[in-house]
C-alpha cells in the first residue's frame, strides 16, 4: 500500500469513528434544544430539507422573511441534528423567524431533528439519489425527508415541490395546509418563461392566483427556479406579498460552491458548483454550460458520488455528456482515468485527465484565455477544485492557450507513478 493510500484509509477510519461517536456527546445538547424550542412559540420556525438546494432555499427564504421581519437562519450548510439545536439556541423569543436547514443522510437522522425543530413551515425541495449507501432507494429517502412534513402542526404549512412525485406524495403526511410550487400547471406557485443563459441570471414569470409577476434573481442556472419559488411560498405563508418577496430575491447572491461565479481580472470566469457532485446533479450543471454565451466553455470535473456500477463506466458516461456541453473537458482525481474511455477520435485534446489537482491547475493556467467560462463540478472535501482559482490568482495567466502537454486523453492508459514520464502535474499521457 502506498503512503497516499494509507493516509486516505486513515482519514476514512477517522471520519467513520467521528460519525459513530459524535451523537453520543451531542445528544444532551439536542435534548436541551427540544425544551428551548418551547420558548419560541411566537417565532415562525421554518425547516428546509431536500436532496439538493437546501442551502440556497434557506438563504432565499431568510432574505424574503428578513425583508419585513427579524430572525435567524442556519449558518453555512450545518444541518445535522446538533446544528439544528445550535440554530435554535441562537434564536430568542423576540425573533420573528428562524430558517433552519435540516439534512438527512441515513435512516432516522431527520427523525431525530424533526421533533426538536417542530417547524410551523416545512419545505421539501426534491428527492434525489444522494446518500445512496444510507438509504438504498429513492422511496426510503423520501420517507425520511417526509418526517419533516409530518412534524407540521394543524395550523402550519408544508411547501412541496409539485414537479417531484415523491415530494408531492408527502402532502398526505401533513396535518396543515399545503402549498405546491413548480413548472406543472397545477402548482399553486408556477413558473413559466424561465431564462438563465449565462451571463444572464435566472429569471421567470411567477403565476399565483391568476396574477403574473416577473421575478429576477442572481442565481446561475434554470435548475434553481424551485428554490426561488419555495422561498416566495414561505413568504406568502408569512403574509409577505409576492412582489415584496421577489424584490428580496433580487439581491441574494449564490451560495459559495453552488453555481457561484468568480470573475478574475484576466477575463476568465469560473462558476463553482463544487460543493458536491452526486451523479444526478451533473446534467443540470452541464446544461447551464452548454447554453452559456462564452468564448470557450470548459468543464472541470472532480470526484462523482452516489452512483451504482463501476467507476470507469460512470466517469466515461459523464465525460460523453460533458463533451456535448463543453469545448474542453478536464477530469481530476483518483478515478479520472475512467473518463478517458470517452475520448473522441476527432478531438484528441478535448478530453484530459489528471490524477493530481496540481497538474490540472498548471494546464488550465496555460490553456485559459479571456472570455472563457469554466465550470468547476466536484466534491469540496475531496477535490478542493477552488484551488484552481487560487493558483491562477497567485500565478497569473501564462499567455495564449498552449497545446496541452501535461496530459492528452488519447488513451485509457493510466500513468500513476512514473514522474519522469508524466511531469510534475501528474497528468495522463498516451503511450
Amino acid at each position: 500500500m502506498s503512503l497516499r493510500s494509507a493516509l486516505d484509509a486513515a482519514r476514512r477510519r477517522g471520519h467513520e469513528a467521528r460519525q459513530r461517536y459524535r451523537p453520543l456527546w451531542q445528544q444532551p445538547l439536542v435534548r436541551v434544544a427540544r425544551v428551548w424550542r418551547g420558548a419560541l412559540r411566537r417565532t415562525l420556525v421554518v425547516g428546509i430539507t431536500g436532496s439538493c438546494g437546501k442551502t440556497t432555499a434557506k438563504d432565499l427564504t431568510a432574505a424574503v422573511l428578513g425583508s419585513r421581519l427579524r430572525g435567524t437562519r442556519t449558518r453555512d450548510t450545518c444541518n445535522s441534528p446538533y446544528n439544528v439545536a445550535r440554530t435554535l439556541f441562537r434564536t430568542f423569543p423576540w425573533h420573528d423567524f428562524a430558517v433552519v436547514e435540516v439534512g438527512a443522510w441515513a435512516p432516522d437522522t431527520l427523525g431525530r431533528a424533526a421533533p426538536v425543530l417542530r417547524p410551523r413551515v416545512a419545505v421539501v425541495t426534491n428527492v434525489g439519489s444522494d446518500h445512496r449507501k444510507g438509504f438504498r432507494s429513492l422511496e426510503a429517502t423520501a420517507a425520511e425527508k417526509g418526517r419533516l412534513v409530518a412534524a407540521v402542526p394543524a395550523d402550519g404549512v408544508a411547501v412541496l415541490n409539485g414537479d417531484d412525485p415523491l415530494v408531492l406524495a408527502m402532502r398526505a403526511r401533513c396535518a396543515g395546509r399545503v402549498l405546491t410550487f413548480g413548472l406543472a400547471p397545477g402548482a399553486d406557485l408556477r413558473a413559466t418563461d424561465v431564462r438563465a443563459v449565462w451571463p444572464d441570471r435566472l429569471s421567470f414569470t411567477l403565476h399565483r392566483d391568476g396574477a403574473a409577476l416577473r421575478v429576477r434573481t442572481r442565481l446561475c442556472g434554470e435548475h434553481w427556479v424551485g428554490c426561488a419559488l419555495a422561498a416566495i411560498a414561505v413568504g406568502i405563508a408569512a403574509g409577505i406579498p409576492p412582489a415584496e418577496a421577489a424584490a428580496a430575491l433580487a439581491a441574494v447572491e449564490p451560495a459559495a460552491g453552488r453555481m457561484s461565479p468568480v470573475e478574475l481580472e484576466d477575463g476568465v470566469v469560473f462558476v463553482r458548483d463544487d460543493w458536491k457532485a452526486p451523479l444526478w446533479s451533473i446534467p443540470p450543471a452541464l446544461e447551464f454550460l452548454r447554453t452559456a454565451r462564452a468564448t470557450r466553455r470548459v468543464a472541470v470535473i472532480g470526484t462523482l458520488s452516489d452512483y451504482p456500477g463501476s467507476n470507469e463506466k460512470r466517469y466515461a458516461a459523464v465525460a460523453r455528456q460533458a463533451l456535448e456541453a463543453a469545448d474542453h473537458v478536464v477530469f481530476v482525481g483518483r478515478w479520472s482515468r475512467g473518463a478517458l474511455r470517452a475520448a473522441p477520435a476527432g478531438r484528441p485534446d478535448a478530453l484530459l485527465a489528471f490524477e493530481r489537482l496540481e497538474g490540472a491547475a498548471e494546464h488550465l493556467r496555460e490553456f485559459l484565455r479571456p472570455g472563457d467560462l469554466v465550470l468547476l463540478k466536484g466534491s469540496l472535501t475531496v477535490d478542493h477544485l477552488e484551488r484552481i482559482i487560487e493558483a491562477r490568482r497567485a500565478g497569473g495567466a501564462r499567455g495564449p492557450a498552449a497545446a496541452p502537454s501535461a496530459a492528452v486523453g488519447r488513451s485509457a492508459t493510466f500513468v500513476r507513478e512514473a514522474a519522469a514520464a508524466q511531469g510534475p502535474g501528474g497528468g495522463m499521457r498516451p503511450t
